[in-house]
């Protein structure tokens, strides 16, 4: 399961307001979609932030918070040398 999600924004979000959420600090527009942790979306969904998510209704919060595939990094082409 990925630690990452995409959320849409029901409401607005200020920058106090991200502030106290542990967000970066930013204006955030109705229907914005940011990608979060999932411990920093579960707080907006608590807060009443994430449209479609009801706290009271888990199916509705799964639902809300949609995984995000995290890209495998890169390998080097060129061999890497131990140092000496």
């Amino acid at each position: 399961m990925s630690d990452i999600v995409k959320i849409t924004l029901a409401h607005p979000i200020g920058v106090h307001t991200c502030r106290q959420l542990g967000l970066d600090e930013a204006e955030h527009p109705v229907g914005a979609e940011l990608e979060l942790h999932r411990e920093q979306a579960h707080r907006l969904v608590s807060a009443g932030y994430v449209q479609g998510a009801n706290p009271a209704d888990f199916a509705s919060v799964q639902a809300a918070m949609r995984p995000v595939k995290v890209k495998p990094a890169a390998k080097s082409s060129t061999p890497s040398t131990p140092a000496s």
